[in-house]
């Protein structure tokens, strides 16, 4: 009897979109469906996935290659994960192998590096005599190499410089120097080596009244004593020996133990626990969630409560009575930048019980929660998207704050969506979904309001305080009075009394950079970017622009490329520029800038609102992630710059945009004793979602904009996917997209009940010099869309990306 193994191999290409066979060796026979484990893939060594095993007789592929090893000790997709996998890879019409990559920190347990080493056979002295023709460069790269049993390239590069490789490839193909694929881990446990005792305190302490003439093991032995152990890394700083240690081994009164280091940034982030007392609001809300969740019931609750009125205290409490019932909990936010605030309170409830995953934490940092998760040492898991896929074996609750978010969107493939994702996790373990928001999703909102989801309501602040008084500042009419300053005269006077005051504020200006463009005067022309259809932003730091899709960099010109004038002339006003101008109205203004240019390293978010809650600093003044959740006592003032912009955007969620910025970040203000003042810029005053942000009026915005929804049958009223068609050149993307809307359209039972739409160029045509053609098809039901889309072969084909629901139509 032999176990045939069906094997999804990890790799990142969608034409491979099957199952292969493998035999599994008789030592593994142990293994089953959910097992990681390293298969002969070609003339490589692969991560794969068992997702079926057979018992066959007599083998009808002869040829079948066996499992090379296992990747894990244990199974690593449990049903619950497996399940999961098999919902996104058909929801979201996308491989299943590309969903269950989901589910591994890195993406893969495995990565091939290639290592280095002369041929055997091989004689020296003729090589380095041919090698002597090309340079003297490629004689010591052969020697350098020949030198050490194997080596890897990054320790040539190292050496030699990036050009080695060049060299490196000429030796192999020479066949002097064989190039070997090695399969090394990912992530693995890290350990280290620490001393302790191997004899009884009494014992010890005989040692040290014996033989005081040792003192260096007397402190030694005195240390273990009280503090059990102690690790080599830490030696010195107590001035410990090696032989010291050395010695007391050799006698049997210390050994050398290695002990597992758990990874974790967080591990020093933790609040005092204090006493709190429920408002009436909070407690009705736990009535309603806390039965369900002890029935074991799937059920999804929407928590709208305003700004400031407590729904963190909500998802503690809730969380709680999970783990009082031995249950797990997930708790989202949408940025990374408010993981630390978050982490913090639920650690001061809950202390090691709290782990934390988002994507800037390293590869080894994600591995150690997982494996905490897994093996039931840690209860909660805080972190952004990707946590919601964290393995947990008894799933009781999943927290989504701030669910109207389009950071939850997840925009390379598969594009899921972590509301969804979240609702199908805990319909599969019986456990419910609380989303929590002051400015809900549309869609969300609309759902509660037709019994999808329970609805929950907190309206008021803690401690009755009240929501900030809110200023629109026409700019327009600021223009009249000859004010051309970004900033606006309300704005000035509110930052001067704010800061004369002792108190805090937080300006939003969602573009980053110095100036959004730069252009000739003479000739009109603006410098863009040679591999995007988009301006280049200029960057003071550096003196530099930047393309913002690409990443690329150029020097900024001192004349124009296109008529060789020196009229070069900065426009428009980003983070960089603004922070500028204030201290030239505030020169003892003390600012922090929180945008993608300041916040590159894993924990730059919390060092910077660390400080700024602290007071070390006035004005936090950043893009939109300053808008979000923080929750500083001593911020009385919020000035939003260029409120509206977003409106401007060729999107049906524009006005939802605006207005969940607007309300969210008018939401920081007055959260502590102190009344909020806010001011909004704007050129559209009048327009609902202003309005309605500026009142924290959402009924009323959302009675506008599900107006709109509906006579344009977007959603909740129908469904949309977005067929984004990539090419080198523009004519290619075109013709490739007309072909498949003439197929798709043929192929549509019912055009009454579907739209094609297209194709049109993405707003940002050319990125990374590829260009981008858009169809979008609205539809009261994607099920049979996805059918054709599947049946056409457009899920394997690289050039097509498939946005099942996407945030944006852009």
């Amino acid at each position: 009897m032999q176990h045939i193994a069906q094997i999804l191999v990890n790799v990142g290409t969608r034409s491979i979109n099957k199952a292969f066979s493998y035999i599994i060796p008789v030592h593994l026979d142990y293994v089953g469906v959910g097992w990681r484990v390293l298969v002969p893939f070609g003339n490589r060594k692969l991560e794969g996935f068992i997702i079926g095993v057979t018992a066959e007789e007599n083998s009808e592929q002869p040829d079948l290659k066996p499992i090379l090893d296992i990747l894990d000790n244990d199974v690593w997709f449990d049903d619950h994960m497996m399940n999961t996998a098999r919902w996104i890879s058909e929801y979201y019409v996308c491989n299943l192998v590309d969903a269950m990559r989901l589910f591994i920190p890195g993406k893969s347990g495995v990565k091939s590096i290639t290592t280095y080493r002369t041929n055997k056979g091989i004689d020296i002295d003729l090589v380095l005599s041919a090698l002597a023709a090309k340079s003297t460069e490629y004689c010591q790269v052969f020697m350098y190499i020949h030198k050490y049993p194997t080596i890897n390239s990054a320790r040539l590069e190292k050496q030699f410089g990036p050009t080695v490789l060049k060299i490196v490839r000429y030796l192999v193909r020479k066949q002097v120097v064989i190039g070997e694929a090695a399969i090394k881990k990912t992530a693995s446990h890290r350990y280290k080596n620490t001393v302790r005792l191997a004899a009884s305190h009494e014992v010890a302490h005989s040692f040290i009244d014996s033989f005081s003439r040792k003192p260096a093991q007397c402190r030694l032995l005195a240390y273990l004593i009280t503090h059990d152990q102690l690790a080599y890394d830490d030696f010195e700083k107590n001035n410990i020996s090696h032989d010291a240690v050395k010695k007391l081994i050799q006698i049997g009164m210390v050994v050398i133990e290695k002990v597992q280091v758990i990874r974790d940034s967080y591990a020093n982030i933790c609040k005092a626990a204090t006493q709190v007392s429920l408002t009436i609001e909070q407690e009705q809300a736990l009535r309603s969630i806390v039965p369900k969740m002890q029935a074991k019931e799937y059920h999804s609750f929407l928590l709208h409560g305003i700004t400031g009125s407590g729904k963190t205290q909500v998802y503690i409490e809730a969380v709680a009575v999970a783990r009082q019932n031995h249950r797990q909990a997930i708790v989202l936010v949408p940025e990374i930048a408010l993981t630390s605030q978050i982490v913090g309170r639920f650690k001061a409830r809950f202390g090691d019980d709290v782990v934390v995953m988002h994507s800037k934490l390293s590869t080894g940092e994600r591995y150690d929660a997982w494996q905490r998760l897994r093996t039931k040492q840690a209860g909660i898991v805080i972190g952004a998207r990707s946590a919601v896929f964290a393995p947990l074996p008894n799933l009781g609750i999943i927290i989504m704050d701030e669910e109207h978010e389009f950071t939850y969107k997840q925009e390379e493939t598969p594009r899921y969506h972590t509301r969804q994702v979240a609702l199908t996790r805990a319909r599969l373990a019986g456990g419910v979904v609380v989303m929590g928001s002051a400015t809900p999703a549309v869609e969300t909102y609309y759902e509660a309001l037709n019994n999808q989801h329970t609805m929950l309501s907190m309206s008021k602040r803690i401690a009755d305080a009240a929501l900030p008084e809110v200023t629109v500042v026409d700019m327009r009419e600021e223009l009249r009075q000859k004010r051309r300053s970004v900033i606006s005269l309300p704005l000035q006077e509110l930052l001067a009394a704010t800061i004369t005051n002792g108190q805090q504020a937080i300006i939003l200006l969602n573009r980053r950079g110095y100036a959004t463009f730069v252009m000739c005067r003479e000739c009109g022309h603006i410098v863009r970017c040679k591999h995007c259809d988009i301006s280049l932003v200029y960057h003071s730091v550096g003196n530099i622009l930047r393309c913002h899709y690409c990443q690329s960099i150029e020097k900024t010109p001192d004349i124009c490329p296109a008529c060789s004038s020196r009229y070069i002339r900065f426009f428009g006003t980003g983070t960089q520029k603004l922070e500028e101008n204030l201290v030239k109205l505030f020169p003892s203004i003390r600012i922090v800038r929180m945008d993608q240019d300041t916040t590159g390293g894993k924990m730059t978010y919390d060092r910077i609102l660390e400080a700024f809650a602290k007071g070390e600093y006035d004005v936090l003044l950043g893009t939109q992630m300053v808008a979000k959740g923080h929750d500083v006592k001593n911020v009385t003032a919020v000035g939003i710059i260029a409120a509206d912009s977003i409106l401007n955007l060729p999107d049906f969620r524009a006005s939802e945009r605006v207005f969940a910025l607007l309300t969210q970040a008018a939401g920081r203000a007055g959260r502590g004793d102190k009344p909020g003042k806010v001011v909004v810029q704007t050129y559209n005053p009048e327009h609902y979602a202003v309005r309605a942000g500026a009142e924290h009026d959402y009924h009323t915005f959302y009675q506008t904009e599900i107006g709109y929804r509906k006579s344009l049958c977007y959603p909740p009223f129908g469904q949309i996917l977005k067929l984004t068609i990539q090419a080198d050149q523009e004519s290619k993307a075109r013709a490739q997209a007309d072909k498949i809307i003439k197929e798709l359209k043929s192929m549509l039972d019912n055009p009454h009940n579907s739209e094609v739409i297209g194709p049109f160029p993405a707003p940002i045509a050319k990125v990374k010099d590829i260009f981008r053609m858009n169809i979008l098809i609205k539809t009261n039901n994607l099920a049979p869309v996805k059918s054709y889309i599947i049946s056409m072969g457009l899920t394997m084909r690289p050039d097509v990306i498939i946005d099942v629901e996407p945030i944006s139509i852009m």
